[in-house]
């Protein structure tokens, strides 16, 4: 008999999922669904229709919702699940998972509303789950505990009340991620709630975020944007990264460019002219505060009543004040150093984007022109809710730098 994971959408059941003979994905949506006035695609490479996608066709969107490189190593020495059976490893974390998809085994059923409960941690106890992370992901040893994320990156999915940090229980949605300071690096709890920050006041679309201290370790914490409260309970949208939606595995992250996955928003998107305007600003803003590593698991659509569109920016850190590679994860009208861009490379990447170049012109403009003012102003904000930081200082350097280069160009 085959081995099948059931796969729900909150509480109702989208589809199934199992292993063909050769261990390949194989995966159909209930009809159910497929006949639900609420249903929607889970992706957009898996688009809904009755027959069943076989040949691994939806490995790359499954597979996604797990961690990456060393954290996916760890949890699979922790759980004894090889990294190759990446169905057990689904089958053993995916109760809560980016976007709304939970996996059950077969004849199980999410838990409903009723019995959800948070375990609200105290600080000695939330400290030793911090330190247990690196050896412990997601809890994974923790009996009755199903939670995964992707990225590469120590995180935890949490509720957030009060200040109090919970974990989920009985099924229970995430209201939030926790991430902890990274090893060897200074200040990126500081770094990337500064470039949240900051973004909001150059107009991107971001979720809130802030830091919590406890017991003098720094966490980064932000708001779900994949989550939304609907008669006082956590419900969980249907999204998915632009891995998923070109079909695209983890490891080949940085092989979008950026003229596919603007076809993929303007293909799309059920605001596609809103949408090109706000990834066009991302990119831009990326380059202005030295972020490095913007690939394409670093960008997401959401799926619901009003259509795909794309999700909150998220993941937004200076790389450049790190011993990171200077290169762009993609590349900018043939460029990978912004830095080094000229307006040679906006007009190539005009042409590529099917941008007209006066728009991207006035777009690089306008938010070279801004950024450094808005980055001192946030400065101050940041300085105010959590002290100062070292690495802030560095951040504006980048950017004073940055922007000034691009103005001189196009002044």
């Amino acid at each position: 008999m085959k081995s099948k994971l059931n796969v729900f959408v909150n509480q109702l059941k989208a589809g199934e999922l199992w292993l063909d003979q050769q261990r390949r994905f194989c995966f159909q949506y209930d009809k159910s669904w497929i006949n639900s006035p609420d249903s929607c695609r889970l992706s957009i490479s898996l688009p809904l229709r009755e027959d069943p996608y076989l040949n691994d066709d939806s490995y790359s969107y499954f597979t996604n919702l797990l961690p990456e490189g060393e954290i996916l190593n760890v949890l699979s020495r922790k759980l004894q699940i090889p990294v190759s059976n990446q169905f057990e490893l689904l089958k053993a974390v995916g109760g809560d998972c980016a976007g709304a998809v939970s996996l059950f085994e077969d004849g199980a059923l999410p838990p409903k509303p009723t019995a959800y409960s948070y375990k609200i941690l105290t600080d000695d106890h939330l400290t030793r789950i911090i330190k247990e992370l690196p050896e412990n992901p997601f809890m994974a040893n923790d009996p009755g505990i199903r939670l995964s994320l992707a990225g590469a990156q120590e995180k935890l999915p949490v509720s957030l009340k009060d200040n109090k940090i919970g974990i989920s229980m009985n099924g229970a949605p995430s209201s939030h991620i926790l991430k902890t300071p990274i090893k060897d690096l200074h200040g990126t709890v500081e770094n990337e709630t500064f470039c949240m920050m900051l973004a909001r006041k150059m107009g991107l679309l971001v979720p809130d975020v802030k830091i919590i201290t406890i017991n003098e370790i720094p966490l980064y914490i932000i708001d779900r944007y994949d989550r939304k409260i609907e008669n006082g309970q956590i419900i969980r949208l249907i999204q998915e990264d632009f891995c998923q939606a070109l079909n695209v595995n983890a490891q080949l992250k940085y092989t979008p460019t950026l003229d596919v996955c603007f076809s993929l928003i303007r293909n799309e998107s059920a605001v596609q002219v809103k949408d090109t305007k706000r990834f066009l600003q991302l990119i831009i803003f990326n380059g202005l505060i030295g972020n490095s590593d913007a690939h394409a698991k670093n960008v997401s659509f959401i799926h619901g009543e009003k259509g795909t569109i794309l999700a909150p920016f998220y993941d937004l850190l200076s790389t450049y004040v790190y011993p990171y590679a200077k290169k762009m994860a993609m590349k900018v009208g043939g460029g990978r150093h912004f830095q080094f861009l000229e307006p040679r490379h906006f007009e190539r990447f005009s042409k590529d984007t099917l941008i007209k170049y006066k728009v991207v012109k006035e777009t690089l403009v306008t938010m070279a022109d801004k950024i450094a003012g808005e980055a001192k102003n946030t400065t101050e904000e940041f300085f105010d809710l959590y002290g100062k930081s070292p690495v802030l200082n560095e951040i504006n350097d980048v950017i004073k730098n940055s922007s000034k280069e691009k103005l001189k160009f196009f002044s």
